[in-house]
């Protein structure tokens, strides 16, 4: 009883939701405020990372890779070989 209850009442709360939901992507205004938020958020999202890229911070691109060589290079250790050489990576100017 106790969980028909519960579907119950998270049935109404999604019917709830999207009719909400409905109601403001209906609203041309909102939608044209909701387009812009989108807009300035790419902006601000693109200076934070330049700025860290100024900075010098790893990115999670740069973390994943230095990860996967950790991991290289700790099962050629385990099996007893040499870790291969490599040549250092030059960073792009920019």
């Amino acid at each position: 009883m106790a969980e028909t209850i519960i579907r119950q009442l998270m049935n109404r709360g999604e019917e709830l939701a999207t009719e909400v939901t409905n109601t403001l992507l209906a609203n041309e205004a909102f939608v044209e405020v909701l387009k812009k938020g989108i807009a300035a958020k790419e902006i601000v999202d693109k200076q934070v990372a330049d700025a860290l890229k100024r900075m010098n911070v790893a990115t999670r691109k740069d973390l994943a890779r230095m990860e996967a060589r950790i991991a290289t290079l700790e099962a050629e250790l385990e099996a007893g070989r040499a870790p291969a050489p490599r040549k250092p990576r030059r960073r792009k100017a920019g």
